[in-house]
């Protein structure tokens, strides 16, 4: 995992977001815990460079959850998913305007299968982790494999807040409809793996 790294504009989605909900003590705060104190002064570059190893980006994850509690996590962590989709969507024009076009006469179902396969190979290729995608009759069933959301923490709840995040906003940009996605296995909680249904009917 270390081979890949996460792109500086990510992480200053991810400080954008900290700060946004706890103000800029939290997010020196954050920034100190994990041993990135050279970002304080110097904010990552906002493109893609590759920028942050994913060993360390996996401590930052759980920085965030030990630092600051699963209460006010979640709601940090899911802006953070819904952010990333908003960027994903400015700075890759040529994928999802190819989904949308291709998508057009698709019925909602047909529109989220297709963009998720492909927004799930972008995300192995930007991670380096598999995300595998099955089906059942009802839902779309999403596995992370060495899910790096946890940041190794340990739960008695589901932690992984920034996908569920990201793929609400990409259901509701493909469909127009809220869907409730949610996890329903993570590591953190001792499974093998993190997974992750998004139902194929949206909610009433």
């Amino acid at each position: 995992m270390s081979d890949n790294r996460i792109p500086g504009s990510l992480l200053n989605i991810i400080f954008k977001s900290v700060e946004d909900q706890l103000g800029e003590r939290g997010l020196k705060m954050l920034l100190t815990q994990t041993k990135l104190t050279c970002y304080i002064q110097n904010p990552p570059p906002d493109d893609d460079t590759p920028t942050l190893d994913m060993d360390r980006f996996k401590s930052a994850m759980g920085a965030v959850i030990e630092l600051f509690g699963e209460k006010a996590a979640r709601p940090l962590l899911t802006r953070w998913g819904k952010l990333t989709f908003d960027y994903a969507l400015e700075s890759n024009p040529t994928l999802f305007g190819l989904a949308g076009f291709a998508t057009k006469f698709m019925s909602e179902e047909g529109k989220a299968r297709f963009i998720l396969k492909r927004v799930l190979k972008e995300s192995e290729n930007l991670y380096g982790v598999p995300h595998v995608l099955t089906e059942t009759p009802d839902a779309f069933n999403i596995e992370i494999q060495n899910c790096f959301y946890c940041g190794n923490h340990k739960s008695n709840q589901c932690i992984c807040w920034p996908p569920v995040g990201f793929w609400k906003s990409m259901m509701r940009w493909a469909t127009g409809k809220d869907y409730d996605v949610h996890e329903t296995e993570c590591i953190a909680m001792g499974a093998e793996s993190c997974k992750y249904v998004i139902p194929k009917k949206a909610m009433a």
